[in-house]
């Protein structure tokens, strides 16, 4: 039965555009086993997500996207009830210096690879998405010896079990490439790989109010905001034969 580990609600402002309400529907309709979400630097979204799955029968996941120093991402997952106080304890640290002068608006929450490792038990951590992941955006600017060096310190604090290679699809120019480049590393590092969806919809219907989220959030016009929007409908959640 699939499992969509990447996944963004409304709860990530201004970019994801569906409530975890329809969003667990869908999976529910779609025959999902369990569904993660992971908002922005954020556990906004936790306890509507929590409640919408249990009542379809659906495993919820809680997890966040977090942000590193180097504006990279990762995606971290709770596997135990230990991981969900780390997740929150760098949730506080990421946020701690986003409104170093009052009545500004803040700034982006981050932290770092060594905030990470000091906070890493109980955390499944995924290697990132693949327009900013800490691994997959180093791929893309074929900077092959820098991803290895993160991907091998991300092994080294989760260990085999609890670190993995994320794979994306999202129909961009790069993605044969990208993916099997990050295949390889996978191989040469021995841990396996998962493929995730970076869901920011629970339909492709709702695509157009996602690119709007983004031209407010970049300030811009729709035309103007083309080059960060993601240019297609494929960041939906989808059916199992999509996904296979």
């Amino acid at each position: 039965m699939p499992v969509e580990l990447h996944c963004h609600s409304a709860f990530s402002f201004l970019d994801g555009a569906s409530h975890p309400i329809e969003l667990a529907s869908v999976a529910s309709n779609l025959g999902y086993s369990a569904l993660a979400l992971t908002d922005h630097d954020g556990l906004n979204g936790a306890m509507e997500h929590a409640h919408a799955c249990a009542g379809l029968g659906i495993k919820p996941i809680t997890g966040a996207e977090l942000t590193l120093d180097d504006g990279h991402h990762l995606t971290v997952l709770c596997e135990t009830r230990s991981g969900y106080r780390n997740l929150c304890r760098l949730l506080t640290l990421a946020h701690a210096t986003t409104r170093p002068v009052p009545g500004r608006e803040p700034e982006q929450p981050y932290i770092t690879l060594s905030d990470l490792e000091q906070y890493a038990d109980g955390l499944i951590c995924l290697s990132g998405c693949a327009r900013e992941g800490a691994v997959a955006a180093r791929i893309e600017r074929r900077q092959d010896a820098a991803a290895r060096k993160v991907a091998e310190r991300l092994l080294r604090a989760f260990g085999q079990d609890r670190f993995r290679i994320e794979l994306q699809r999202p129909l961009g120019r790069h993605d044969r490439r990208r993916n099997r480049l990050l295949t390889e590393l996978a191989g040469r590092l021995d841990v396996p790989c998962v493929a995730t969806g970076n869901a920011h919809v629970h339909d492709r219907r709702r695509a157009p109010l996602q690119d709007v989220f983004v031209a407010v959030r970049t300030r811009t016009t729709l035309d103007e905001s083309e080059p960060v929007r993601r240019g297609n409908s494929a960041h939906a959640l989808m059916p199992a034969e999509s996904l296979a």
